[in-house]
């Protein structure tokens, strides 16, 4: 038993410093360097989740003939196409024959899958990285995200689909017992805002999001049957004027699609939407180690010099000064955000004198 606490002592003390120092870690190997660079398996899972492929399957059976006749193309395209699938461990073949491995069909179907189609819409934009770093031309548009309504909503239900995991832990950690209004700036399908006002009774909330997105937005309002205690307003939230009067105002993952100008201008907004001694709620990836860390977020970043004009994950402290500057203190956090593994957001909390 001495010997088995000794160990267990050494496993932690190497977690503790995996993640006091992580970027030690991060060792190339040349399995490692051939994975990281073929995107052709990524490219494979997210084209059979774009043509519902697992959802075709079901609980069935069936062969490339079928897939031919249902997707059109030719047989031996498809024969080839759920060969790879089936490779990689994602069908299981008999035969001619194809099925959803377990793994699809808890994890790909009715939607669950659709948090991969974000990136799959932006596979045109990866193949401009070059020319974006030797020329520094960035996308020239305005509304990066609602140019194409369909990818804008494959995008807020991407979204969604972690944040209904998300919500009761954020919750659960955040100053809702006494506050009677909040206002979800840039807030989705509004799945925070529902779950705020299906734990307390006594709130009302606002969701503000893009008017391209608004009907999508209300149909989700209206199937959780919350359409008298959540009200949907459609505007620019950077050039129209934001309703005020509210006791919290949540901003959640809208920070890193703006440049610094643009996000000093919206807390400046968000200041004036609160009543006095109301708090604001951000959340979203915030950079330390110089910008390297958390690692998914330097990564991303790269992905919003092609979604956006200005956007990129901005640094914890840039983060705090521009809380400071448009007049908030007791600035709280950096907080955990969720329970997931996987997400690298953090919290911060700040208050209206």
């Amino acid at each position: 038993m001495k010997g088995s606490t000794g160990k267990s002592r050494v496993v932690l003390d190497s977690e503790q410093r995996r993640r006091t120092d992580p970027m030690r870690y991060k060792r190339w190997t040349p399995q490692r360097l051939r994975s990281e660079g073929s995107y052709g398996q990524a490219r494979i899972l997210s084209t059979a989740v774009h043509l519902e492929l697992f959802d075709w399957l079901g609980k069935e059976a069936k062969g490339s003939r079928a897939a031919m006749s249902h997707f059109g193309g030719t047989q031996e395209v498809w024969e080839i196409f759920l060969d790879a699938l089936s490779a990689m461990g994602l069908l299981q073949k008999q035969s001619v024959r194809y099925e959803n491995s377990l793994f699809a069909l808890r994890h790909l179907r009715s939607g669950k899958g659709s948090f991969l189609l974000p990136d799959h819409d932006a596979w045109e934009l990866w193949g401009r990285l070059p020319d974006l770093l030797t020329t520094r031309k960035r996308p020239n548009i305005s509304q990066p995200f609602f140019t194409d309504r369909k990818r804008a909503e494959r995008l807020l239900q991407s979204l969604d689909h972690d944040a209904r995991k998300i919500a009761p832990y954020l919750i659960a950690r955040l100053p809702l017992s006494r506050s009677m209004t909040l206002l979800d700036i840039g807030g989705g399908l509004g799945t925070f805002a529902l779950a705020c006002c299906r734990r307390f009774q006594h709130l009302r909330a606002t969701v503000v999001e893009h008017p391209r997105m608004i009907p999508v937005v209300r149909r989700a309002v209206k199937n959780a049957r919350m359409a008298n205690r959540v009200q949907v307003i459609g505007l620019d939230i950077l050039n129209d004027p934001l309703p005020d009067g509210f006791d919290l105002v949540l901003i959640s993952n809208v920070l890193h699609g703006q440049g610094a100008n643009e996000n000093r201008a919206l807390l400046r907004k968000a200041y004036r939407c609160l009543n006095g001694g109301g708090r604001i709620i951000l959340r979203d990836v915030l950079m330390r180690r110089a910008g390297t860390d958390p690692e998914w977020g330097a990564l991303f970043s790269v992905s919003l010099l092609l979604h956006t004009p200005n956007g990129r994950c901005h640094a914890l402290d840039e983060v705090r000064d521009w809380l400071h500057q448009a007049g908030f203190s007791g600035i709280q956090g950096p907080l955990r955000s969720s329970p997931l593994s996987f997400d690298p957001d953090s919290i911060l909390i700040a208050a209206k004198n």
